[in-house]
């Protein structure tokens, strides 16, 4: 059954939210054009070695399988994804998985709300850390996420890092009831 969230427009967000954009949960019908979306948004903008431009449907299922994901849509379009998967090791720990966002639809606020609505489930489902990482060549993103309320700590792995890449910067933050 898909559920409908609020709109992105009410109440108004930084950066002017357009009109039309919609958030809802995402379903594994909705793979194929997650992967899609993300080697889009990843495309000329992340170096070629970046996991995100060889996201596949299967990767995408078996992340929605064992945990959530949201999209934003603009009409029928999915212009925005993110997603969220049980730490395999911890306890009350979840990871963001490929928060993308095409390049049109970016400074309008679709990221922060996604984040937001990832963060009110993972409290909603008693998470107590929510993790992610960044590319090693990405300091800006870490600027970003920062912004937002994560704290980089540099003695967290991230479970599922690249292999072709340096470590990634990971990030948490704590799920507050």
């Amino acid at each position: 059954m898909e559920t409908r969230l609020p709109r992105l427009t009410a109440p108004p967000l930084a950066g002017g939210v357009r009109e039309g954009i919609f958030v809802r949960r995402a379903a594994v019908e909705d793979a194929l054009a997650i992967a899609g979306l993300i080697r889009q948004a990843w495309a000329s903008r992340v170096a070629a070695d970046s996991s995100g431009h060889r996201e596949t449907a299967d990767k995408v299922r078996a992340d929605l399988e064992k945990g959530l994901g949201w999209v934003a849509l603009d009409g029928e379009k999915i212009v925005a994804t993110v997603r969220m998967t049980p730490h395999p090791a911890q306890a009350g720990v979840c990871e963001i998985k490929k928060l993308a966002v095409l390049p049109e639809y970016r400074k309008r606020g679709i990221g922060p709300r996604l984040l937001k609505l990832l963060e009110r489930e993972a409290k909603a489902q008693g998470i107590r850390e929510i993790r992610l990482a960044v590319r090693h060549d990405q300091p800006r993103l870490v600027e970003w996420y920062t912004s937002l309320g994560y704290v980089h700590d540099p003695a967290l792995g991230y479970s599922s890092p690249n292999p072709l890449t340096p470590p990634p910067f990971v990030l948490y933050k704590e799920v507050t009831t």
